[in-house]
C-alpha cells in the first residue's frame, strides 16, 4: 500500500492530472461521469506487449468495468512522453503499450476507440502536449514544438472515431532552469498560441468534437506554469470544457489549521467560469482510504468522493473524472465507492405497471444502477387485501382492485401500480 500511494503522489507531482459531452448538461445534474486510464496502470491492465487478443481482451474488461462503475467517458493515454500508443508518422512507439519500441502488428488506438463505443462510453485521447521525459519538455516557445502538437493531434482526429482530443496540466516546467527567467506574461502567451492552434484543428475536423484541458486545482500555480485558465474560461476559441483537478478533501491542513480546500477551490474556479462553459471536476479517488499528514480527511472519512458529488451537483459543475482507473478496482477505496455509487445511482423496476388476475403471481424485478451497487431491496404491498408481496418481489393478487407494490432500498423508493381483475 505505501509503494501504490508513493507511486500515485509521483504521477500526480510529476503529473498532476476530463471529458466531454456534445451538449451542455443542465445544472444539477452529473451529465459526464469520466475516468482517467493513465500510461502507468498499462502494465498491470494487460495492455503492455500482448498479442493483439490479448489487448482486446484485456482492454474490453477494463472498458465494461467502468461502464459498470456509472462512469460514461474515458480519458486514455495516447500520448504521455513524446510518443504514440498507435503507428505514427510524427512520433516513436510509447514504451507503455511495446517495453522494447518495436511496431506492434495491430493498432492499439484504433482498438480502444472501438470497445469503448461498443461499451457506451465516448472516448477523449489524453496527451500530455510538451513533455519528453519525467524533467524534460518540449520549448514551448518553439513554433516548431506547437507545430509538432498540432501534427500529432491532427493524425488523430483525421484517423480515429475519438470523441474529443484532451490534455492534462504539463506546461512550463518548474524543474529547468533555462525557463527560470521567462516571465508568467510571456508563458501565457506562447501557451495559449499552442492551445488555440490545436482547438483550431480539432474543429476543423468536425465542430462536434471537443477539446479540452485538465489543470491542476489550484489557479496561481495554473498561471505561474503558463496555464491561462483565466483566458480559456472568459473568452471563446480556446477549449470546450474544463476539468480542474481539485484533489483534496475539506480536511485539508493549511499553516497548521484544517481548511475546506475543496470547497473553497471548487468556489474558485465556478466564480472564474464567467462563460460558463462545461466543467467537470477533478476527483482524487486514488487518495481514497490512505492516511496523509497533510490531508486527513482522505482516511478519517469515507464519504469524501460523494459529498464532493453532491457540491458539483448544486453550481455550474456538469460533471466529474477520477483518478484513475486502477482505484476503481482498489479494495482500499471500497468504502468510498460504496459511497459514491449510492450518490450516483438509482433503483429500478422492471415493470412500472402489470395487470393481473385473482390468484395469479407476478416476480416483479428491482435493479441496481450502476450495476457494481448491491444492496437488499425490502418489499411492501400498499393494501394487502388486494395483492401482497414476498420477501423476494413475487407478488400475487388476492382481490379485485388497484394497488402499488413498493421496493425500498435505503431512501429509494419505487413502485410499480397492480391492477387486480377477476379471474376469468
Amino acid at each position: 500500500m505505501k509503494r501504490y500511494i508513493m507511486l500515485m503522489a509521483v504521477i500526480v507531482a510529476a503529473f498532476t492530472c476530463g471529458l466531454g459531452i456534445s451538449q451542455k448538461a443542465e445544472a444539477g445534474t452529473l451529465g459526464t461521469r469520466g475516468v482517467w486510464v493513465s500510461c502507468f496502470e498499462f502494465e498491470e491492465l494487460g495492455l503492455t506487449d500482448k498479442s493483439e487478443s490479448g489487448f482486446r481482451s484485456n482492454a474490453n474488461r477494463v472498458f465494461a468495468n467502468i461502464k459498470k462503475s456509472g462512469c460514461n467517458t474515458v480519458y486514455f493515454h495516447v500520448r504521455a512522453y513524446d510518443d504514440a500508443i498507435y503507428p505514427s508518422q510524427v512520433t516513436g512507439w510509447s514504451r507503455y503499450v511495446t517495453s522494447t519500441g518495436k511496431a506492434l502488428p495491430y493498432n492499439p488506438l484504433k482498438i480502444l476507440v472501438e470497445l469503448a463505443h461498443r461499451n457506451g462510453l465516448k472516448f477523449h485521447a489524453w496527451m500530455n502536449p510538451y513533455r519528453v521525459t519525467s524533467k524534460k519538455v518540449l520549448d514551448p516557445s518553439s513554433a516548431a514544438t506547437t507545430d509538432r502538437i498540432v501534427r500529432q493531434v491532427r493524425e488523430i482526429v483525421n484517423n480515429y472515431a475519438v470523441d474529443g482530443i484532451h490534455f492534462d496540466d504539463y506546461f512550463y516546467p518548474t524543474n529547468e532552469k533555462k525557463y527560470n527567467k521567462v516571465s508568467k506574461t510571456t508563458r501565457k502567451k506562447n501557451i495559449n498560441v499552442m492551445v488555440k492552434k490545436v482547438y483550431q484543428t480539432v474543429k476543423a475536423k468536425s465542430k462536434s468534437l471537443k477539446f479540452g484541458i485538465s489543470p491542476a486545482g489550484d489557479i496561481s500555480y495554473c498561471e505561474k506554469i503558463g496555464a491561462d485558465v483565466k483566458t480559456w474560461l472568459s473568452q471563446s476559441g480556446y477549449v470546450d470544457y474544463i476539468v480542474p483537478q481539485i484533489y483534496w478533501s475539506d480536511q485539508y491542513i493549511l499553516s497548521g489549521k484544517k481548511t475546506t480546500l475543496f470547497s473553497n477551490r471548487l468556489a474558485e474556479w465556478r466564480a472564474i467560469n464567467s462563460r460558463d462553459i462545461p466543467m467537470y471536476v477533478g476527483l482524487a479517488l486514488y487518495k481514497t482510504g490512505y492516511s496523509l499528514k497533510e490531508d486527513p480527511g482522505w482516511k478519517k472519512s469515507s464519504t469524501n468522493i460523494a459529498r464532493q458529488l453532491k457540491q458539483i451537483r448544486a453550481g455550474n459543475t456538469e460533471g466529474y473524472v477520477l483518478f484513475a482507473y486502477r482505484d476503481l478496482i482498489r479494495s482500499g477505496a471500497a468504502k468510498e465507492l460504496k459511497k459514491y455509487y449510492k450518490t450516483i445511482g438509482k433503483l429500478k423496476l422492471n415493470k412500472k405497471k402489470k395487470t393481473l388476475r385473482t390468484g395469479k403471481k407476478y416476480k416483479l424485478k428491482a435493479s441496481f444502477w450502476p450495476t457494481r451497487l448491491k444492496g437488499k431491496v425490502k418489499w411492501s404491498s400498499s393494501n394487502k387485501k388486494i395483492a401482497t408481496v414476498s420477501k423476494t418481489g413475487v407478488v400475487k393478487a388476492r382481490k379485485k382492485g388497484k394497488v402499488r407494490i413498493y421496493a425500498r432500498y435505503g431512501s429509494w423508493r419505487k413502485s410499480c401500480l397492480i391492477k387486480v381483475k377477476k379471474k376469468k
